[in-house]
């Protein structure tokens, strides 16, 4: 299978940005908030993922090694797990889907993803069996389940190898329901985030809010998968980027090279960033602004041009949405349809996009304090 998709993917069609003529302008409608920063019900802390389940919505919360269920209307209804290892409970909260019916959570530390029904009752767990080709010490993370119980599976890589120059290749594998390994379905490749500042005696681990990471989403219903390679531009326009979606099978549905004008990294821009993290860093006195500084000014001058692509989502419609950046502080998401062509565009709220359907988003927005809230917007085509 992975010499067809690779073979498959090489017959891209590279399609120019249409005209802002040519695409439907959708706008977006706030309808509910959820979030309370006083409330140890309602309060959210750091939300990893967001499932729409009938009439409910579940959030992971691995800082709490459990899930927060809200009515749609936001009334909350109580939480799934707690700490522990036993059946129902979490070591860490990771990514969550559905399946059959039912929903899964990733425990990535315990190697074993669980099954609850819509009453959030716990149905029964799977693991991971592992390779022999991937390190024991590794974590393997489930980011989805698909159509027929096959699992796509990271064993990702650490800080310090994130931080090598260039990061090496994080693969996605594909794992059969029996918990075995099939195949290699993609490759993650392009310089991170993540930089290594060292000293004399110490190295932190610090990152620069710019990476050609390649981004990876799964549809939460395990009908597909998107992957985005969004390799560095070196020189003024054109540039491209490429788009792979893949069906519920693991086999390329399509792929698309995207046209886009680079736009490039503003020595202000740089300087900006640089203070904000010296100043952060060096508030510990392990680490002297003397040392931290070049390093950091270093690695922000590599910055010749931002990528293309600022985040992405596989919708439970078949959707892809981008959010593209379009200029140095300014970004607007492009929807593509069922074979990769867009369709339209819309102009982002604050925050993250964490869940995608036919009529509705739901995006993780912050207040000035840093409090995160949970904003369902609905969609208003034309």
């Amino acid at each position: 299978m992975a010499l067809m998709l690779v073979v498959l993917a090489c017959f891209c069609i590279t399609l120019p940005r249409p005209a802002s003529g040519q695409l439907e302008r959708w706008t977006l409608e706030r309808t509910v908030t959820i979030g309370d920063a006083f409330d140890p019900e309602t309060g959210l802390t750091r939300v990893a993922g967001v499932i729409v389940r009938g009439d409910r919505l579940l959030v992971a919360q691995p800082l709490e090694q459990r899930l927060r269920v809200f009515s749609l209307a936001g009334d909350f209804l109580g939480f799934i797990g707690r700490r522990g290892q036993g059946p129902g409970e979490f070591r860490r909260v990771s990514s969550m889907g559905l399946h059959d019916g039912r929903v899964w959570v990733d425990d990535p530390e315990l190697r074993r993803h669980q099954f609850f029904d819509a009453e959030g009752r716990f149905v029964s767990s799977a693991r991971i069996r592992g390779h022999p080709t991937l390190p024991a010490s590794r974590e393997l993370y489930v980011q989805g389940i698909l159509a027929d119980g096959s699992m796509l599976v990271r064993n990702t890589l650490s800080a310090d190898e994130l931080a090598q120059s260039p990061p090496p290749p994080d693969a996605v594998f594909l794992f059969g329901p029996d918990g075995l390994q099939r195949d290699t379905v993609a490759m993650i490749v392009g310089r991170s985030d993540v930089v290594a500042v060292r000293g004399s005696g110490w190295t932190m681990v610090s990152s620069i809010p710019v990476s050609y990471r390649s981004w990876l989403t799964v549809a939460p219903d395990g009908s597909g998968f998107v992957v985005v390679h969004r390799t560095g531009a070196t020189s003024a326009p054109p540039h491209t980027f490429r788009v792979i979606r893949f069906d519920a099978r693991a086999d390329t549905a399509w792929a698309r090279d995207i046209q886009y004008d680079p736009i490039p990294v503003p020595e202000a821009w740089r300087s900006r960033h640089v203070e904000r993290q010296v100043r952060d860093i060096v508030e510990e006195p392990t680490f002297p602004e003397g040392r931290v500084r070049p390093q950091l000014e270093s690695a922000y001058g590599t910055l010749e041009f931002f990528p293309p692509v600022q985040g992405v989502l596989a919708g439970l419609d078949g959707l892809t949405w981008l959010r593209l950046r379009t200029g140095v502080d300014s970004f607007e998401w492009e929807v593509l349809d069922e074979s990769g062509r867009a369709i339209a565009r819309v102009d982002p709220p604050q925050g993250g996009m964490r869940w995608a359907d036919a009529e509705s988003l739901w995006f993780v927005e912050r207040d000035e304090l840093g409090i995160s809230y949970l904003v369902r917007y609905v969609i208003r085509r034309p």
